[in-house]
C-alpha cells in the first residue's frame, strides 16, 4: 500500500462580485473526504493549525512559487501532450486561519482575471499530497481553476485522484522490517538506561575521590609545615649553640653576637671556621708611651662589615679577655 498519495482536490469558490480575489480558499480544516468515498486509505484527510504550520513552512522553503493553472492541465499534459498555461501564481504565501488553508497575494496572468470575472471559472481545484496511514496533509502541489467540481464544499477531481501518477510510495517499510527496528529501538533506550546508570555511579566515585584527595593534599601540606618549622626550629637551636660557643672561645666577641644571629649558618659556619683566636689582636708598638694597638687586616675588615669602630671592638675585646683570666 502507498504510504503517501498525491490527489487532486477541489472546492467551489464564489468569486466575489466586486471583482477578482487576491486570495484562495485551498482546504478546509480536517477532518473532511469526499462523496464518493474518498479516502479510501484512512478514516479522513487531517488538517489544523499544527499540520498547516508544516504545510506553510514546506512551501514557503521553495525556489518556485505554486502554479495555477487550467483544468489541471499540467498533470494532464503527460497524457494528451497539450502545453500547460499559467493561469496565476501564488508567491508561497500561505495562510492558515479559522476556515482553513488559504492562499494570499495571487497574482493572475493574461486575461484570467477577465475569465474569472465573466464567470467562465468559478471554482478552485488543490492538488495535495498526504500520507496514506493518518491522513495528514503534507504538501500543496498546485491549484486549478476548474468548472467541475466534485465535491461537497471542497470539491475533488475523482477520475485524477485514482490516476496511478498520484501515488508514490515514501515509505516502503515491512511490518517485518518496522518490528526489527522497533526491537532495536528498544535495545538502544536499554542500553542508554544502563549507561545512565553507569554515568552516574562513575560520578559518585569520582566526587568520593576527589574529597579523598583534598584530604590527603590537606595532611601532606600540613606535614611539610611541620617539617619546615622543625627544620627552622633545629637550625635556630644549632646557631644559638654555635654562637654561645664561640663567644666562650673568643671566635666572636660580645659586640658581633648580634650581627652573628642575622647570619644565615653557611656563613656563620665559614666564618667561625676562620676565626684564629690567637690573631684577635696584633699589638704593635708605635714608640709612644704605652703604646698603641692596631688590628689585624682581617679583623678591621670584620669591624668595618659589623659597623664597630676599632676602640670599640678592642674594648669589647679587652673585656672578654679579663673576664677569662679571671675565672
Amino acid at each position: 500500500m502507498p504510504q503517501s498519495t498525491y490527489l487532486v482536490s477541489a472546492m467551489a469558490v464564489e468569486i466575489p462580485e466586486s471583482g477578482v480575489t487576491s486570495e484562495l480558499h485551498l482546504l478546509p480544516p480536517g477532518p473532511f473526504r469526499t462523496v464518493d468515498g474518498r479516502p479510501e486509505e484512512c478514516d479522513d484527510w487531517q488538517l489544523d493549525a499544527g499540520i498547516a504550520g508544516r504545510v506553510i513552512a514546506l512551501v514557503a522553503a521553495r525556489k518556485t512559487d505554486i502554479l495555477v493553472d487550467f483544468e489541471h492541465q499540467s498533470l494532464r499534459s503527460v497524457h494528451n501532450g497539450r502545453r500547460a498555461e499559467a493561469a496565476g501564481w501564488i508567491p508561497r504565501t500561505l495562510e492558515w486561519r479559522e476556515g482553513g488553508l488559504f492562499a494570499t497575494d495571487v497574482s493572475w496572468v493574461g486575461d484570467t482575471a477577465q475569465l474569472i470575472r465573466e464567470k467562465k471559472y468559478r471554482y478552485t481545484s488543490t492538488v495535495f499530497m498526504y500520507h496514506a496511514r493518518d491522513g495528514n496533509v503534507t504538501d500543496i502541489i498546485s491549484v486549478a481553476l476548474t468548472n467541475t467540481p466534485a465535491l461537497d464544499g471542497l470539491d475533488a477531481l475523482a477520475e485524477l485522484s485514482r490516476n496511478p501518477l498520484f501515488e508514490l510510495e515514501d515509505d516502503p517499510v515491512t511490518d517485518e522490517e518496522r518490528a526489527v527496528l522497533v526491537a532495536e529501538r528498544d535495545r538502544l533506550a536499554g542500553e542508554n538506561t544502563s549507561l545512565s546508570v553507569e554515568k552516574e555511579k562513575l560520578s559518585t566515585k569520582l566526587a568520593a575521590l576527589t574529597v579523598e584527595h583534598e584530604k590527603l593534599k590537606t595532611d601532606y601540606d600540613d606535614m611539610k609545615k611541620k617539617e619546615h618549622e622543625a627544620a627552622l626550629a633545629r637550625e635556630k637551636k644549632e646557631k644559638e649553640g654555635l654562637i654561645e660557643a664561640a663567644l666562650k672561645d673568643g671566635r666572636l666577641l660580645p659586640a658581633q653576637k648580634e650581627w652573628a644571629e642575622k647570619q644565615p649558618m653557611n656563613g656563620l659556619r665559614e666564618f667561625l671556621k676562620t676565626a684564629d683566636v690567637s690573631a684577635l689582636l696584633n699589638r704593635q708598638s708605635d714608640g709612644k708611651k704605652g703604646g698603641g694597638v692596631t688590628l689585624s687586616e682581617e679583623r678591621q675588615a670584620m669591624c668595618n662589615r659589623m659597623g664597630v669602630t676599632t676602640e670599640e671592638y678592642i674594648a669589647a675585646e679587652r673585656g672578654s679577655t679579663t673576664t677569662s683570666g679571671s675565672k
